[in-house]
This record gives C-alpha cells, structure tokens and sequence, in this order.
C-alpha cells in the first residue's frame, strides 16, 4: 500500500518563529540558540488529503559553534597546521578543547519534542531527555568502522574517533581561506551542514493521514537544550593558568537556515479504502531517580499495560549542566558489586541476584608481574603499583552488558559501539583526574561510556509485561556514596542520578487521537 503511491510530494518548510541569524559585532546573533536566539522551533504540517511519508523526515540546518566571547570559533590555517594536532598542553585549542557528543552528535541540542493535532491542539507525543536516549542507541546501532564508513557525518559525529575529528566539526571556515566575498559570515554557505532525523514513535511508524477526518495536520515543536548540556571540555581537571582554553563556560551554538524536509504520499482510492486507523506504537516513558548509598533501592509503579524493556542509566549528580562533566558518559554505578530486580516483590526476569565477580572490592588475584599477589580488600598499595593502568579491566560484566543491551534494543545486536575498551578507558579517566594537574589537563571527557542496569521483557519477540497497578523494583550494592579507597576519590563521595527509560508498546487511533498505554 505505501510503497508505490501516485506521487511523492517533496517538501521543505520555514519555522512558524524564523528568526534568521545575523553576522554583526564579530558575532552571529538571532537564529535559534538557547542563549541568544530562540529556544523553541516550530513547525507546522498543514492538514489535506495526503499521507505524510515518516521515514522521510528530516531536520537540516547549519550549526555555527561560538567561543566564550561569543565569536564563532574557526579552523585557521595557522592553527591548523601549529596545534590542530595537540590534544593537551598549554596550545590546546578551542577547536579541540570544545567538544560535543560523539554519539549522536548535533542531536544532543534537542531536549523535548512535542507534536499536536492542528484540528484539535491535542497533544499526541511529549518526549522529554531525547537526546540522551536518542545518543545511547545510536551507540548501539553503528560500530567504530560504521561511524566511519556510513553517511552518519549528517548528525556530525564519529563515534570513537570523535576525539580526533572534533576540531574539524567545531571549526566555522576562516574568512581567509574562503571566497565568501562580500556576503562574508552571512553566506547561506556558512556554518556546519547538518541533517537529522527526528526520533519519536509517531514519526517512526506508517505513513500518518493529515486529513481533517485523521490528524487533521500536525503541529511539531522542538525545545531546544541549554548549551552547557550540549558541550563539555575535553579534560576535567585543569588550570586556566597553564592552559588559557581549559575553562569552555560560555561555549554556545547558533542554528541557521533551520528547515524541516521530508515527503508527502498522494496515495490511491484503493489505499485510502485499506489505510488503516489503529497504530501501534514503539513509546517511552521518563522517571528519575537518584542512589544515595552503597546499598539502594529503587521502586516504579509505570501504570503501563505493555512495557518491554526498563533501561536505567547513571550519572553523577554533577554531571549534568555542566561544562566540565561529559553528559554522555553513562557509566555503571560507581563500583558495582551486585544487582537484581523484581516485578511485585518477586525476582524478575532473572531469578537471581546478578554480581559483578571480580569487582574492584573483591579479593583478585592479580598475576601482572606472574607473583600470583592478591590485592587487599580496600586498599590502595596493590592498586596503584601492580595494577595501575588496569583498572577498567578487573570489573566482569559480561551478564550486565547482555541485559542492558537487550534491555534497550529488544534482542542481541552485533554491531554496536559500546565495547569492552570503552569501559576500560572511561574508568581509568576517573582515576586520571585525581592527579594534580600543571601545563597537561588530566582526566579525558572523550571516552563517554555506554552502560547501565536494564530490564528486558519482550525476549526477542515483542512479548511485553503489564505494570498497571505493579512495582518495578531495581537493587543496587555499589560504592556509590561510600568513601571507598578503592574507588576514584572525584566520585566515591558523591550520590548518582538514575534516568529509568520504560520502552512500551502504545495505541492510538489517528481518527480519535485517542491513546491507551
């Protein structure tokens, strides 16, 4: 039915609230930015008798990143060829120090999306925190060599090897290397080309009907996010003395030339006579929580009859909001022990408590230097001498990652990105921040980690769970909050916050626009 329609209708429209960017005073202003612009964008999708094509839709733009003083930052070709290569030390560039997600790349400015019906102002989608979900999948849907080698660039990022091209996707053109001519800045060529899809389950399903008899026409709004949730300096741990780009406050994006860009479907008689009114949707839903001790314990009543998977993901109360800190870094709890989880008191899916065996608290033989030493329970010595450099190696997780994996894409996948090295660097980069730092920032923000303590329900074949009136309830014996030697002094005293993602299966029906959860 929807693959061969009369006609396909391409189409690219302006926001309701454009707001055109403008070069003056060595800077842009206006445009869509969080910081000097308009933080909302608009669009509206008009009602008529035509399908809208979802696979097709798109947001494209450029992004023009800004330094602290608020000039674009720009790729010379003095830089380029002096200090583009130096990735610390005191001619650590902006281009270099400045960095964004590497996962899902441009799509981290968005926060919440919202889409409503024209004939009604009813609100049919509410997604709040998408960029984060949004950087946690498409980690596990490309590899390194993938980043690389698909046409993923649209969203401006590169996976693990974001921490080599993220001076080249930072930078704006220098004026002296371009032939922009009299238009200079306020070239419609200007800024970083980019190209994104818009990731929500009304816009991930069949063709949707923007008749007045269906959605009648649909309003899309996009919130966008505060900048400092956006960027994040590559080390953490530094001094503005020894190194005059460290501190990145004020780092901010302007949007421009904003459009959104897809198809409509002329469908046929005989299409419409069969198109079908009642959707099932692949939604989530949203809940924050927080591990306050070693031991914690968290309790969700969802109220949602069709739940496939929970996906739980950490971060460090100061992690958030922060140009210092990597939002994208999801880490396990800080020294993870053992978890389990249970449907209404009862141990659910696994029947057993999982343990990470070794962990960093446990006794383990460490044979590095073929002595057969053990490294004492909570101490340091062993650590720091036999065992320095290895510390992201001596945490098995092997039955953490399969779950979470399956938690978050409903089956096994192969072709991921969130790998044991991964891990093993992020962890040490916690470490790492504990040394003093001089004309070397320490502790690298480049290795954002993809884990966390999931659920999965549907077993590989969409079977789902009822929570109507039912508990979710997640355990977790950690070193959170615990003063622990072992750990990283930076976090063994700080509590972490808990996203919980419900994946669910949803109703609607496009003529009511009634939804049932």
């Amino acid at each position: 039915m929807y693959k061969m329609p009369i006609k396909k209708l391409n189409f690219s429209s302006s926001p309701l609230n454009d707001n055109p960017a403008s070069f003056a005073n060595a800077r842009f202003n206006n445009g869509f930015s969080h910081l000097n612009g308009q933080p909302t964008i608009k669009f509206s999708i008009p009602a008529q008798d035509l399908l809208l094509d979802t696979s097709s839709l798109f947001l494209s733009g450029q992004i023009i990143h800004q330094a602290p003083d608020r000039t674009p930052i720009v790729g010379t070709i003095a830089a380029r060829v002096a200090n583009y290569n130096s990735n610390n030390g005191a001619n650590l560039t902006i281009n270099t120090q400045a960095n964004y997600n590497q996962w899902n790349g441009i799509s981290s400015v968005i926060d919440k999306v919202v889409i409503q019906s024209k004939k009604t102002t009813q609100e049919l989608a509410s997604i709040i925190n998408y960029s984060q979900y949004d950087a946690l999948k498409q980690g596990y849907s490309y590899n390194e060599e993938e980043y690389k080698q698909m046409p993923l660039m649209r969203n401006l990022c590169s996976g693990a090897n974001h921490n080599f091209t993220n001076r080249h996707t930072m930078s704006s053109p220098d004026l002296a290397d371009t032939t922009f001519g009299a238009e200079a800045q306020n070239s419609k060529f200007y800024g970083q080309f980019f190209s994104i899809p818009i990731d929500v389950a009304l816009l991930k399903n069949q063709p949707l009907h923007l008749g007045n008899n269906y959605t009648g026409g649909l309003m899309l709004t996009i919130h966008l996010n505060n900048d400092s949730s956006v960027y994040f300096s590559r080390h953490r741990n530094g001094s503005v003395a020894a190194q005059a780009t460290f501190n990145i406050n004020g780092t901010h994006y302007v949007l421009k030339n904003v459009k959104l860009e897809g198809k409509y479907l002329q469908p046929t008689p005989q299409d419409l006579s069969s198109y079908q009114s009642n959707i099932l949707l692949n939604a989530r839903q949203n809940l924050v929580n927080d591990i306050v001790s070693s031991e914690n314990s968290s309790v969700y009543t969802p109220q949602l009859r069709m739940v496939k998977g929970i996906v739980n993901v950490y971060q460090d109360d100061d992690q958030n909001n922060s140009f210092q800190q990597n939002q994208y870094n999801f880490r396990r709890p800080l020294g993870l022990v053992e978890y389990q989880q249970a449907k209404n008191g009862v141990r659910y899916p696994q029947d057993f408590v999982v343990k990470m065996l070794p962990n960093i608290e446990s006794i383990t033989e460490n044979a590095t230097l073929g002595q057969g030493t053990f490294t004492a329970r909570g101490t340091r010595d062993n650590l720091d001498g036999l065992m320095k450099g290895q510390e992201g190696v001596i945490v098995a997780d092997a039955e953490l990652r399969l779950n979470f994996m399956k938690s978050l894409m409903g089956r096994k996948v192969a072709h991921h990105s969130a790998n044991l090295d991964l891990s093993k660097f992020s962890f040490q980069n916690d470490y790492d921040t504990e040394e003093t730092a001089d004309a070397n920032a320490k502790g690298s923000n480049m290795n954002g980690d993809l884990m966390g303590v999931g659920a999965d329900f549907s077993n590989g074949i969409s079977m789902v769970q009822n929570f109507v009136n039912q508990d979710y309830e997640l355990r977790v014996k950690s070193g959170v909050n615990s003063s622990q030697g072992m750990l990283p002094t930076t976090r063994n005293t700080r509590i972490e916050i808990q996203e919980s993602f419900i994946r669910n299966f949803e109703q609607m029906n496009l003529q009511s626009l009634v939804k049932s959860m």
